[in-house]
């Protein structure tokens, strides 16, 4: 049997470095250290690219209701599934979803999360260097296609140096860089209005629309539906230092949710009136501020991608450590494995990475919305908000988690049946799609089928057999006249 936490006298480093729950004594972050954290975290250069594949499908005046309306409705997914029970019980996602999973089944969590984060990460590192490059040129230097790598994998090696604190690194870090941010949106906004006119960027058309107007709806709507379905792996290990959903829920629907779809804006209007830019402001800034603001600008957005990426790593070291093989190494070496392979990817293959960032973006929607379905289902209707908190770490045959051998195979049948509703609604490589895809999306309907999957299960398989922590329902009392 696996040890469990002593939870009333868990230390804090075996807490925060080890994915034990965080006792509400020592849950430091209030109301702002979480909004600050979002805001940095999620502000940064990938939500002008997001909106600039907006920029395909609607003009602005319909472009902006559904960024903002498709940002709203991820994160609420997000914040049905992961703050109730990180915030209630101090875990990251990783450790939340062995009810659903099981003990063992959870790997496939950690897998999810460190593959997310790493991709955000690496998009990140790569227009960091982007950035650099223009800024170099900006001031006449002749720079070769290497800077973009090396600038990147100097970025890499500051995030490492950073996260050398753990969370108080990202929590210090993020309340500067969230006030920078969001200059540096509105700075771009008005260099862009400025330059273009306002005029123009409203009479400007969709660049690729579709034949269809619902499809270019929900296409829209569907973008930014999945890049919010991707705080699934950052928002557990934000709010799990937060002592209450109350305080973490307006800030995370502020600074993770609403702050991408605003953020998203400038990306979107870009792409209308410079469609060779594809929304990304390191291809544009220079030309429509001028050199010194627009060298100041770029700045801002190598600072803005470099708190992201410091709650990614962070996020994904936390979720690594759930690996009991990784626990046995230092909370700086597994940094280091969080983010190794960002080192060879955004080196070498920047060019080519970059290039499929719209398959990236799809995958979160195609993993992420089945993961929230099972776990609003899982928390909110089966379980009734209660989870066996010690149950939760052990990992040992008795667990109350163990299922079968560690996995719940409902668990995994419901996440597959998301994903192949997903698949089918939308294809995440050309982005073709089906009906009732036009009406529907591809996010929600993979969340709902996920969910509906799972409660019928866990109702007909899983909690007849009082596994897994589940109960049969009591019998209502006989009436008696």
């Amino acid at each position: 049997m696996t040890a469990t936490p002593d939870l009333a006298a868990g230390g804090d480093s075996a807490s925060v470095q080890d994915g034990w729950p965080l006792p509400r004594s020592q849950r430091s972050w209030g109301p702002f250290a979480v909004f600050s954290t979002s805001v940095s975290t999620a502000i940064a250069t990938w939500c002008f690219l997001i909106g600039g594949f907006v920029s395909f499908y609607l003009p602005a005046g319909k472009g902006t209701i559904a960024i903002i309306a498709g940002s709203l409705i991820g994160i609420l997914l997000i914040v049905l599934a992961c703050l109730p029970m990180s915030s209630k019980y101090g875990i990251d996602s990783v450790v939340g979803s062995r009810p659903q999973l099981g003990s063992r089944g959870s790997l496939l969590s950690i897998a999810l999360i460190y593959g997310s984060t790493l991709g955000w990460n690496v998009v990140l590192f790569i227009l960091l260097g982007r950035a650099t490059s223009s800024v170099l040129t900006a001031l006449g230097w002749d720079t070769p296609g290497w800077v973009v790598g090396a600038a990147g994998v100097a970025g890499i090696l500051f995030v490492l140096v950073a996260l050398g604190k753990g969370p108080a690194a990202v929590r210090d870090l993020s309340q500067p860089i969230a006030v920078a941010v969001l200059v540096l949106g509105f700075i771009v906004l008005g260099l862009l209005l400025w330059k273009v006119g306002l005029g123009t960027l409203l009479d400007a058309p969709a660049t690729y629309p579709s034949e269809s107007g619902t499809v270019n709806w929900a296409s829209a709507l569907e973008v930014l539906i999945a890049s919010n379905l991707s705080w699934w792996a950052y928002t557990g290990a934000m709010v799990r230092n937060s002592p209450s959903a109350r305080q973490s829920l307006w800030p995370v629907v502020i600074g993770l949710g609403l702050a991408v779809g605003v953020g998203s804006l400038t990306g979107f209007y870009a792409g209308l009136v410079i469609p060779d830019s594809g929304g990304d402001p390191t291809q544009f800034l220079v030309d429509v501020g001028g050199p010194v603001i627009g060298v100041v600008a770029l700045l801002f957005i190598i600072l803005a991608n470099v708190g992201t990426a410091v709650v990614g790593v962070y996020a994904a070291t936390v979720a690594i450590r759930q690996v009991p093989a990784v626990q046995t190494l230092s909370w700086r070496a597994t940094t280091v494995l969080a983010i190794l392979p960002a080192f060879v990817l955004v080196g070498f293959f920047s060019n080519d990475v970059f290039s499929h960032f719209s398959t990236f973006v799809a995958f979160l929607g195609v993993c992420f919305g089945p993961m929230c379905g099972i776990q609003i289902v899982d928390f909110f209707v089966l379980r009734k908000q209660r989870y066996d908190v010690p149950g939760l770490y052990d990992l040992g045959r008795t667990g109350v988690y163990r299922f079968w051998g560690g996995f719940n195979p409902v668990g995994f049948v419901a996440f597959l049946a998301g994903v192949g509703t997903y698949i089918y609604l939308l294809d995440p490589v050309s982005y073709v799609s089906r009906a009732p895809f036009q009406y529907m999306t591809a996010s929600i309907p993979s969340a709902v089928v996920a969910g509906l999957v799972f409660w019928l299960g866990t109702v007909l398989i899983v909690r007849p057999r009082r596994i897994g922590g589940y109960q049969e329902p009591e019998a209502a009392p006989a009436h008696t006249s």
